[in-house]
């Protein structure tokens, strides 16, 4: 089970990193302008946000789940609500992302606390954790080691300081900021993939509530 658990958590630190936002864009111009080892040390911060923000989420799920057993049932619904909303936020609008020059010419231990901060500081990213999480645990499974969710943590810190990493390699050799129609391109990509686990949470619920009322 455990390799299993923490595949699935380094698969979920890939896939946050590389959904379009202030954090991926801040990335690619820090290491476009200002070289990959600038950039590597925004994806560093970043991807210990995330780690944190799992963390966090994960023992907010192990908590309700042992408490109230409806948890998994809320979470498919509320869940599959906000992944679907965020992917079809992806396909409005212009995206909106730090590009900040103050932000850009910051010492690279000052850029690792303020990319952790910008990291943790949107309280959307806690809940999208948590309704991972949810979806990460074997069944009927309530309770972790605190161990196996620190190593669940780091996993998901190493999967997204690996994307972010290559989106800082990339810009260094690229040389300048990412364009806004390959930023429009990957934000709809990224959308389709909320959209798809969003879609996948609700079919979850309505298979769960069909056997609470022993319909299948």
């Amino acid at each position: 089970m455990d390799s299993q658990f923490y595949l699935k958590c380094y698969a979920v630190g890939l896939s946050v990193a590389s959904a379009v936002g202030p954090i991926f864009v801040l990335t690619f111009n820090r290491g476009a302008w200002s070289g990959f080892s600038r950039g590597f040390a925004t994806a560093f911060g970043a991807a210990c946000g995330d780690g944190l923000l799992f963390f966090l989420g994960l023992l907010g799920v192990l908590r309700l789940l042992g408490e109230y057993h409806g948890t998994i049932l809320a979470m498919d619904l509320i869940g599959g609500l906000f992944l679907i909303s965020l992917g079809l936020r992806s396909f409005k609008g212009r995206q909106k992302y730090v590009n900040d020059p103050l932000l850009i010419n910051l010492p690279p231990i000052l850029t690792i606390i303020k990319s952790f901060f910008l990291t943790i500081a949107n309280p959307l990213t806690v809940l999208f954790f948590m309704f991972v999480g949810v979806r990460i645990l074997p069944e009927d499974v309530i309770s972790l080691p605190l161990r196996q969710v620190a190593f669940g943590s780091a996993f998901v810190f190493v999967g997204s300081l690996t994307v972010l990493s290559i989106v800082a390699l990339i810009a260094s050799h690229v040389g300048q900021a990412i364009s806004e129609r390959r930023l429009r391109t990957i934000s709809h990509i990224t959308g389709v993939i909320f959209l798809a686990i969003g879609f996948y949470f609700w079919c979850d619920f309505v298979v769960r509530v069909f056997k609470v009322f022993h319909v299948i």
